[in-house]
């Protein structure tokens, strides 16, 4: 019996080495790359502040990746030291600066769920916010990528408005304000968008719908105007002349500059029955593929 204990601790003294010997390089993920700094010297032996200050020498001369693989290894060899925290932080930026968005996201996931009380939270949001503006790109697929997808820019746009509620004196708020109103217009498109599309389908209870959805969740939005426009257009050919006159009143009163452009479409419609023709709008009525059916009831 006392054989068989001893055997067994034997066995767990193996096993703690055996673990502990996979620690530290090969746990970052990196362990088939050079542990070395700018210059090339080696780093294999170095403490937590020679790791964590090379990452850093990286990130000043716009190598992120390279900086990643320090930042991983500070935080898996020195996880209870005061650079771990700040690596973490600062993996956040390195990623985002290489393009890693999703990443970034992930990185910045994790350290406000583990430190949500770390003073430099604001920025992480902050960095959240962005990485997420930037996940909505053309990627390989080209084209605009707002026809296609738009929620990482609402997560972006959530992002930014926790950092505005949560840190108001933050310096990174008015930036984040200046991206929400960004982005705001660019949601409030997408809907016009696919508020052309129906029109042009001739759906027009689903057209007026989504044309009222903008002026609903997009107030002061740059496509207000036309949202107002399309609703006028819907209920005239749905029969509703006094929903359409109102809405046109509206338009008038609240943009006469924007129908002060739009002479030469009100001149065309002009002693027109309420069927009329839809009017060429050009480029701005081209919605990207073919977005989720709304119900019409026309």
């Amino acid at each position: 019996m006392r054989n068989i204990a001893l055997a067994f601790c034997i066995l767990l003294v193996l096993l703690a080495a055996g673990c502990g010997g996979d620690k530290g390089i090969n746990e970052t993920g990196y362990s088939d790359e050079p542990l070395i700094d700018r210059e090339g010297n080696k780093l294999d032996s170095a403490d937590a502040e020679r790791l964590y200050e090379s990452a850093r020498e990286f990130m000043f001369d716009e190598q992120p990746d390279r900086a990643l693989r320090l930042y991983a290894e500070v935080q898996a060899r020195f996880p209870f030291s005061p650079y771990a925290a700040q690596a973490e932080l600062e993996s956040i930026t390195a990623h985002y600066r290489a393009q890693q968005y999703e990443a970034a996201v992930s990185a910045a996931d994790r350290f406000i769920k583990q430190r949500p009380r770390n003073p430099n939270i604001d920025y992480v949001y902050y960095l959240r916010g962005l990485s997420n503006y930037s996940r909505n790109d053309s990627g390989i697929l080209g084209g605009d990528p707002d026809k296609r997808d738009t929620r990482f820019l609402e997560q972006s746009f959530t992002d930014f408005k926790l950092l505005i509620e949560n840190y108001p004196d933050s310096v990174y708020a008015k930036d984040a304000q200046l991206h929400m109103i960004d982005i705001r217009n660019r949601l409030a498109e997408y809907e016009i968008n696919v508020a052309e599309y129906y029109l042009r389908r001739r759906a027009y209870v689903a057209a007026s719908r989504r044309a009222e959805g903008v002026i609903e969740r997009f107030q002061g939005s740059d496509s207000v105007p036309r949202a107002l426009e399309i609703m006028e257009e819907s209920y005239a050919r749905l029969g509703l002349p006094d929903l359409a006159e109102d809405t046109r009143a509206i338009l008038q009163t609240s943009y006469p500059n924007y129908i002060l452009h739009r002479d030469e479409f009100y001149r065309q419609r002009a002693g027109e029955e309420p069927a009329y023709e839809l009017p060429d709008m050009g480029s701005a009525s081209a919605a990207g593929g073919s977005p989720a059916q709304d119900d019409d009831s026309d």
